[in-house]
């Protein structure tokens, strides 16, 4: 019996909890806050998710190159379950904010520990079939998600809508408890950098803070810190802070790129449903089904990213998704009517299905097999500190200025997005 198919299963289910969960609460939100009040505190309920997924995701693939792949991915959903059930008890805004925070530090793991099992487990010639099979799971479960959770919201509770993930990570944890058999690699026998780490969570705290209130203090503190984790890491031959790394062009290229895009997608994702329900006076039902032409233009466009990028070249198929960032935006931002939405959602959709898949392989194939784990996590790191920043200072924009302005920005950083995009295709042609 080939139990790698098992363990891919078990993979997909994981990646669907994170999918349904990214795409899920957001429809929620609005009902939750009515229940709960402190509206202020709603950007929190993003940004902290977001921000431990940031935060974990390096020190993850650092464990997992240390200890194994599998037993940290399995700790990586107990924990995140753990955040999701407790984030369906809550009785306070502020409460919410935790347990979307526990929910992170173990969400930080599934991303990057998928793709970098997946890799482990499958050769090259298989590995963007196992890839299709993860984000063609991952775009189905954002496609339902909205109409789901607005439904579940709406006839039952939003509460429900983070029990949604217990049955999915419940499944997934049993299936790679006994299937997943990652070949054995040497671990490392290298100390670990534990000055590094402190430093790098104090750098992502202070800039975390510092999208929120724009203070100088708090500026200076991100520039402060910032610089002794490079001063500190520049030092050592193997730091938290993967610098060494940044000897692959792929990789070099791909720390410029990756944030902005994933502050544009995740930017725009976390507040569309709020856009549908405030400025068009869709309901949380409405609003999930609404939301299908970017879910069904994200699934399209993810379950045929690892193949078209291994029939054209990676390098293509990212620039196809920075322009859908930049159209989508620039199509929302300049009006609001109905065709409008529908081509900024497809563009949405599109520049978050082309991009992950082809962008993460590409850095993948740069590295030898024992940076994988590394490598992976700091790419969807990068993606998520993106998503987190990007999300926060939206959030800013949309609660000061409005959403037109939201849109604006959105458009701005789809421009800068295509910016980076060329020396990322010209690393990968030399």
């Amino acid at each position: 019996m080939d139990t790698r198919r098992w363990a891919l299963f078990g993979i997909v289910m994981i990646t669907c909890l994170v999918a349904v969960e990214g795409t899920v609460v957001s429809t929620a939100m609005p009902r939750t806050v009515a229940e709960l009040g402190g509206s202020e505190h709603i950007a929190l309920v993003f940004s902290a998710y977001l921000g431990a997924l940031a935060i974990m995701g390096p020190v993850w693939g650092n464990l997992a190159d240390r200890l194994g792949a599998r037993p940290v991915y399995i700790l990586c959903v107990v924990i995140f379950l753990i955040g999701s059930t407790w984030a369906s008890m809550v009785h306070s805004m502020q409460e919410l904010v935790l347990a979307r925070f526990v929910q992170g530090l173990g969400g930080g793991g599934l991303t990057p520990l998928g793709q970098t099992v997946l890799s482990l487990i499958y050769e090259k010639t298989e590995r963007a079939s196992a890839q299709a099979w993860q984000v063609g799971a991952f775009g189905l479960a954002s496609l339902f998600g909205p109409p789901v959770g607005g439904w579940i919201t709406q006839n039952l509770s939003w509460r429900w809508v983070f029990l949604l993930s217990l049955p999915f990570g419940g499944v997934g944890a049993l299936l790679l408890f006994f299937f997943l058999r990652p070949p054995h690699l040497t671990p490392k026998k290298v100390p670990f950098d534990w000055l590094g780490l402190a430093l790098f969570v104090s750098w992502m705290l202070v800039t975390l803070k510092a999208t929120e209130a724009f203070h100088p203090p708090f500026v200076v503190a991100v520039v402060a810190v910032g610089g002794l984790l490079l001063l500190h890491s520049r030092r050592l031959d193997h730091p938290f802070l993967p610098l060494p790394l940044l000897r692959f062009p792929v990789f070099s290229a791909a720390t410029m790129l990756a944030p902005l895009l994933g502050a544009g997608i995740f930017g725009g994702v976390s507040y569309f449903p709020l856009f549908l329900q405030e400025k068009l006076g869709l309901g949380d039902a409405g609003a999930g089904r609404a939301m299908l032409p970017m879910m069904l233009g994200w699934v399209a466009c993810s379950s045929q990213s690892a193949r078209l990028g291994l029939r054209f070249g990676y390098a293509p198929i990212v620039g196809l998704s920075a322009l859908g960032l930049f159209v989508g935006f620039l199509s929302l931002s300049c009006s609001q009517h109905w065709a409008a939405v529908v081509v900024g959602q497809i563009g949405l959709g599109m520049a978050g299905g082309l991009s992950f898949t082809p962008l993460t392989l590409s850095v993948q194939e740069a590295v030898a097999r024992e940076q994988l784990g590394q490598t992976t996590a700091a790419v969807v790191f990068l993606r998520t500190l993106g998503a987190s920043l990007g999300t926060a200072v939206l959030g800013a924009i949309l609660q000061g200025f409005g959403f037109v302005w939201m849109f604006r920005v959105g458009t701005l950083i789809g421009g800068l997005a295509l910016l980076a995009y060329f020396p990322y295709r010209k690393a990968l042609s030399g």
